[in-house]
């Protein structure tokens, strides 16, 4: 790489598209549109990835070449992410944002805090491939149907004393006394064993097998139908007998509209169901995964390492103030804001020596800094995504046309 400096001026980032089947497809492909490309036929969009993780690293152009975006950091840590930042995370960019569409349900999975994620990515790396934590928020585009911690307690005991065929599957005495608890410590570990249970006895397929059949027929059958049910009967007729299914009994089922998110730290059990979102995470690729998925599934980890707290998620800007918002929430690797600016309007964006990432959702919008004594312009449009580097201390961004956009930056 024969690059003397990285130049004080935004670049634009050529993203990677990772083809996840869960993506959608042909006219329904979000990403495509989003970008302004055709799709390909038949072909899932799942995620677009933009950031410097090694699986999928976005790229820079500088003189007529691109580069990975990891590879010019490892040259350039202080002049990419500023003093501070690459000492910190040790000359890495500590978050990966994504654009995320979804057909159907990702894996019921969780993510382990940084030292857990050290012991699995040297205990197995194929299958945790990095040693850093995945804490991430959910960001609504247009909508979002998502399952994510445990419900408050007294809503599982209502939703499983419905449903006792159960009560064979987990073993009669651990959901009589769920059944029986009154005390809600009692019932909160009494549903701890349930849910432990459950996980533990998917490998006998038979029994698996019967229960979800005698469910399915239950649900046909009833005509009003909750939230859950229907998720079972949806779930079942794309995954069959998987013991995911059950978590819809356990886990706050989340509908998001645009501009709402949710942030799901480490421990947290979750799936995204359906929906397109910006997604925003510590610069991690490792999951636990345990329903709803062909991939590698780690039962005995993922509850081990789960966070049995029971409760509502909340959601963040539940008003869906669109014009401008701060996603806060205690990640230290990112924070999110989102725009919607009209034509004509300035917005000054100052690095304050880290690291900024632009993403436009609609509009067009010309940068404008100072480079030595000169003004220099360069004009991002619709799906563009831009790095403002450490070694550019501000840039203003004129409104050409009414834009809404997102801004990535790394908390004080």
């Amino acid at each position: 790489m024969i690059i003397k400096t990285i130049q004080p001026q935004p670049y634009k980032l050529f993203n990677k598209i990772q083809n996840y089947d869960w993506g959608t497809k042909n006219e329904d492909a979000f990403i495509p549109k989003f970008l302004g490309i055709e799709p390909v036929k038949d072909l899932a969009y799942g995620e677009l990835w933009i950031g410097a993780h090694p699986k999928a690293p976005s790229e820079i152009e500088i003189e007529g070449t691109k580069y990975p975006l990891n590879s010019i950091i490892d040259n350039f840590p202080v002049e990419v992410l500023g003093n501070h930042i690459s000492k910190k995370y040790n000359c890495k960019l500590p978050f990966l944002l994504k654009v995320l569409s979804a057909s159907r349900a990702l894996s019921i999975q969780l993510h382990p805090n940084k030292r857990q994620a050290e012991v699995l990515h040297a205990k197995d790396p194929k299958n945790y491939p990095d040693d850093n934590h995945k804490p991430e928020i959910a960001i609504a585009l247009d909508s979002l149907t998502a399952i994510a911690g445990f419900r408050p307690a007294m809503q599982i005991k209502e939703i499983l004393i419905n449903c006792p065929e159960l009560k064979d599957y987990i073993g009669g005495n651990k959901y009589e006394m769920l059944i029986e608890a009154s005390d809600e410590n009692e019932l909160i570990e009494s549903i701890e064993e349930v849910y432990k249970a459950i996980m533990k006895n998917a490998d006998d397929k038979e029994n698996l097998n019967n229960v979800i059949n005698k469910l399915v027929e239950k649900y046909s059958n009833k005509n009003n139908r909750t939230d859950e049910e229907d998720q079972f009967l949806i779930q079942e007729k794309l995954y069959g007998c998987d013991v995911g299914l059950l978590s819809f009994f356990f886990f706050n089922i989340i509908e998001l509209k645009t501009g709402q998110a949710f942030f799901t730290d480490a421990g947290v059990p979750h799936a995204y169901i359906k929906g397109n979102i910006i997604e925003c995470m510590a610069n991690s690729d490792n999951v636990v995964r345990a329903g709803l998925t062909s991939k590698f599934k780690d039962v005995d980890t993922l509850l081990q390492i789960m966070d049995y707290s029971f409760g509502e998620i909340e959601i963040i800007n539940k008003k869906q103030k669109l014009d401008e918002v701060v996603f806060k929430t205690t990640a230290a690797e990112f924070e999110v804001s989102s725009y919607n600016k009209n034509a004509g309007l300035y917005h000054k964006v100052e690095s304050h020596d880290k690291p900024i990432v632009v993403l436009i959702e609609n509009g067009m919008m010309q940068a404008e800094w100072i480079s030595g004594e000169e003004k220099n312009y360069a004009t991002f449009g619709k799906g563009d995504s831009f790095l403002l580097p450490a070694v550019l201390p501000e840039l203003n961004l004129l409104m050409k046309e009414n834009s809404k956009y997102f801004v990535v930056t790394i908390p004080d």
